[in-house]
């Protein structure tokens, strides 16, 4: 009986210990899941905090535009500007992806090195315009008017200009590649092979 009473007492130890050791490894499961929760929680209210900062930023860069027609550099991205006149506005630099410029009036505004990335310009007034070395890729640009613009070396790769008006416009350089430039008017067609000899390139480019 005594013998019985100590290997009982040996198995209560032995089942204690495990019983014990699973509590504490559940608890540290259960703190692991907790932390990693945590840490989501603290990556979505860093990245929410830096989404209403930008829009912030980019509200008062609008304001800023419209005061003073002049935004060197500024983050505008998904800035809305739908038919606004900014003629003549300087946006050097600025950022511009995904912007709302549809209709809006842009007659000889200075977008040199500006970032126009999926832009929305469909009927926007651009004749004139500097655009030299801009970045226009994957911008809808239907019905826009660039006459008379200055295009150098811009990207344009994948844009739509569908219907654009590109009279007297300056493509010397400027990527068109996946473009869609159907039924663009301009004063003077060229043919594929003289486009080619000023540097613009047109690969997979669909062409009036």
């Amino acid at each position: 009986m005594i013998k019985l009473f100590i290997l009982n007492k040996k198995e209560d130890s032995h089942t204690g210990f495990y019983i014990g050791f699973y509590k504490k490894e559940k608890n540290m499961k259960n703190n692991r899941i907790n932390l990693r929760l945590l840490c989501a929680l603290s990556s979505i209210l860093l990245v929410s905090n830096g989404l209403q900062a930008m829009k912030k930023e980019v509200e008062n860069n609008v304001e800023k535009l419209l005061n003073t027609d002049k935004c060197r550099g500024c983050l505008l991205i998904n800035a809305h500007l739908r038919g606004k006149d900014l003629s003549g506005v300087d946006l050097t630099g600025a950022i511009l992806i995904k912007a709302v410029l549809t209709d809006t009036i842009l007659t000889k505004a200075k977008l040199d090195g500006a970032n126009l990335t999926n832009a929305y310009l469909n009927g926007a007034k651009l004749d004139g315009a500097n655009l030299e070395n801009a970045n226009l890729k994957g911008a809808t640009l239907k019905y826009a008017d660039f006459d008379g613009a200055n295009l150098e070396k811009a990207n344009l790769e994948g844009a739509y200009l569908f219907k654009a008006n590109l009279t007297n416009t300056n493509l010397k350089g400027a990527n068109l590649t996946n473009a869609d430039l159907a039924n663009a008017k301009k004063e003077v067609t060229r043919t594929d092979k003289e486009i080619i000899d000023f540097g613009a390139i047109l690969k997979n480019t669909t062409l009036p």
